[in-house]
């Protein structure tokens, strides 16, 4: 009993950081990623051909597939698989790495300050609600797996049946209790009848 309610907290703990975590991504492409630009202007095919100027709509650009992730993660935690939170996680660092190899093609290298300029906050939200799903998950701990067949229930000795003595005496194990087989005497034995001739 102690041991589920250990497993059920650390599941409430690791579902509210996958949470915040979902949370982080997709609040992640409303804030700037480079030089200012939001990440909702960043259209999801510039991503593999090439970084443009050109603004995207919202659902063409990189917030679909964080979209997608984030709904994954959430149906992950409700169902308790593991394997759809880390892949809801790894699909959102797919993306942002390959958005800041492109990035880099473009500018010639990626660059970090403080004046506005280079990487910016949306690209560390993005990031660290990934990890947040990661730790999540960790933080659920192993499943126990369930072995396929039930384990089988030895059957019950049956009742041994003893006989008991009604003189109290001992039998001839020497166990009391045990009745003793009647020995046979020679003068109670039946006469037997003559032969014929």
């Amino acid at each position: 009993m102690l041991e589920n309610i250990a497993r059920n907290k650390r599941y409430v703990v690791g579902s509210v950081l996958v949470l915040a975590g979902v949370v982080g991504v997709v609040w992640s492409v409303w804030r700037p990623w480079y030089n200012g630009r939001d990440g909702r202007f960043y259209a999801l095919g510039s991503v593999f051909d090439g970084i443009s100027d050109t603004r995207a709509q919202l659902f063409g650009s990189i917030f679909l597939p964080f979209a997608f992730a984030a709904l994954v993660a959430i149906y992950g935690t409700l169902t308790r698989s593991r394997r759809l939170v880390i892949l809801a996680a790894l699909l959102v660092l797919f993306i942002t790495a390959l958005w800041m190899l492109r990035q880099s093609q473009l500018v010639g290298g990626l660059k970090v300050s403080t004046d506005g300029t280079g990487l910016d906050v949306g690209t560390a939200n993005a990031v660290i609600g990934a990890a947040l799903m990661l730790v999540g998950v960790g933080v659920w701990g192993k499943q126990q797996r369930r072995p396929l067949t039930p384990p089988a229930e030895e059957p019950e000795p049956g009742p041994r049946l003893r006989s008991v003595s009604t003189t109290g005496k001992p039998g001839r194990s020497g166990r009391p209790g045990e009745a003793e087989a009647p020995e046979e005497r020679p003068e109670e034995r039946p006469e037997e009848p003559p032969r014929a001739a």
